[in-house]
Parts: structure tokens; sequence; C-alpha cells
């Protein structure tokens, strides 16, 4: 059962979505321009190659190409989440009161994600790029979350996810260079995850008044193994290779380029902050979020 302050927050953020909620499904979300193919996919300096010795070899219209790419991937691996949230969170809530406020968010939560990611596949189908495929591991990883994550975990690791592309598409939605189905999609999407956002972490904090010092300890952790995953799946040697790149260069470029690391910590800096305050950033997890370049 939820408390009556939380559900009094759950009924606000319900009233919210009925006032400022979008149908992405509407094409003008991806009409271009007859110039449409001088724009990026996303914000350049958020491409993990920015200012690398091949990022600065290539030309505009190479750039253009590599973010396009890299849109792709990145919005792929937000569709995975979105997916693997609705799954794993359904799950758990199978069997519980529809008419309770938190599950009747949760419903019009799993409605946004599915328009979400029907958007992200509009969108990239609108700039001319695809998608490319989840390795085995990663695959074996999600089923693994969406089957047995449980409840400060999953809405954890989806809480990292959801933080770090909303400080990306705030940059993106506002860079008049990023193509505009891509500027757009970002502005529905950010409006409509910050409601997310804010029942993910209520989520995580009711959870957490109630579990041991141990369940606690392990829950960190997994959280940030999970984030780990999330932050280095948005690097596909694929998009590298499929552009005609040489990945062990690729590769060395982007582990070594300060500016990529930099923009990360940015994107990761309000979800590791509510970590630390909530308990949630021991020492083993410090480890892991530098070595995903968080923190």
């Amino acid at each position: 059962m939820t408390a009556s302050g939380d559900s009094d927050l759950f009924t606000s953020l319900l009233d919210s979505a009925n006032r400022l909620s979008f149908d992405p499904r509407n094409s003008l979300v991806y009409e271009t321009g007859s110039d449409e193919d001088r724009f990026h996919g996303m914000t350049p300096e958020w491409s993990p190659l920015y200012g690398t010795p091949t990022w600065n070899r290539m030309t505009e219209s190479e750039r253009v190409r590599l973010t396009r790419t890299e849109v792709a991937q990145f919005l792929g691996v937000g569709i995975w989440l979105e997916l693997g949230l609705q799954v794993a969170l359904l799950r758990r809530n199978h069997s519980a009161d529809p008419a309770r406020p938190d599950v009747r968010f949760l419903l019009n939560e799993c409605a946004d994600e599915n328009l979400h990611s029907l958007m992200f596949v509009n969108a990239i189908d609108s700039i001319g790029s695809n998608f490319h495929r989840r390795g085995r591991l990663q695959i074996l990883l999600g089923w693994l979350f969406r089957s047995f994550a449980w409840d400060e975990v999953a809405h954890g690791i989806i809480l990292a996810g959801e933080e770090i592309f909303d400080v990306m598409q705030r940059d993106w939605m506002a860079t008049d260079s990023v193509a505009a189905p891509i500027r757009r999609t970002a502005y529905i999407h950010v409006v409509e995850e910050s409601r997310h956002m804010v029942f993910a972490r209520s989520k995580i904090r009711d959870r957490l008044t109630r579990v041991s010092r141990v369940r606690r300890y392990i829950s960190t952790m997994v959280i940030a193994l999970g984030t780990h995953i999330i932050a280095k799946s948005l690097i596909n040697r694929d998009v590298y290779t499929g552009l005609g790149l040489d990945w062990e260069i690729v590769r060395i470029e982007i582990d070594g380029n300060e500016h990529h690391r930099m923009m990360f910590r940015t994107a990761a800096a309000n979800f590791i902050e509510f970590l630390n305050r909530e308990g949630l950033l021991n020492r083993g997890a410090r480890w892991i979020y530098r070595q995903s370049n968080l923190l």
C-alpha cells in the first residue's frame, strides 16, 4: 500500500499526464525540410568521437552521417530500456490493485513508453538511419533485468537511463544544427519523462525505507552494474565499422577522449547526486561508475 503523501504525488503526476501529453504518432513530428540532409542526428558534441583525430579528419557531411548513425544507436538503447522497464514493472504489479494511484500512474507510464519507442523508430526512419542488432550478452542481460530485477533495482537502473537521456536530449532539442524530427522527439521525451523520473525516485525512496543493510548493499552494486551496461551499450562497434571506420583506431580514440568522458559525467551528474543522497553510492559502486565514465 502507498502512504497518503505518496498517493497525493501519484495522483498529481497522473493529473499532469492528463494535462500535458503528446501523441507522437502525428506525422508532423517527423516532417523534414528540403535541406534536412545537412542537419546532424544529435548535437555533435555528444558524439563519442567528437574532437578526436578521426573527427577532425572528417568532412561536415561525414560528421552528419556519423551523428545520425550514433543517435540511432543511442535511441535503440532507449527502446531496449523502455521495453525492459515495462516487462519488469508490469510483472511485479500484475496482481496489484489497479485502482491504487501508483499502479494507475504505472499504466499511464507504460502507455507513454510504448509511444516513445514508436516515436524513436519513426524519427530514426525519417532521417534515413537504422538500428543495429544487440549482441548476445546484451540480450541475455536484458532478459535477466526484466525477469529478476526487484523494486529499487528496476527503478534505479531505468532512472539511470532516463536521467542520462534527459540531459542529452535537452541539449539536442535546443540545438539548431540537429535534424527537426530528433529535436521534436527529444522535446516530447523530455516533457513526459520528467514525470517518470519523479515516479521512479519516489518508488526508490519508499522501498529503501524498508530494506536491510545487506539488501541495500546488493541493490547499490546491481544498480551500478546495470548503469555500466547502459553506458557501454551506447558505444557499438557496428556503428563505426558500418561507416567504413577502423574499429581498433576508433575504440582507442573513444577510450582516450576526455571530452567524451566529460560529457558522460555531465549527463550522469543528477543521477549520481540522487544515489549519493539516498545512500546508494558506496566505494564499489563509485569504482564501477568511474569505469563507465559517469563519475
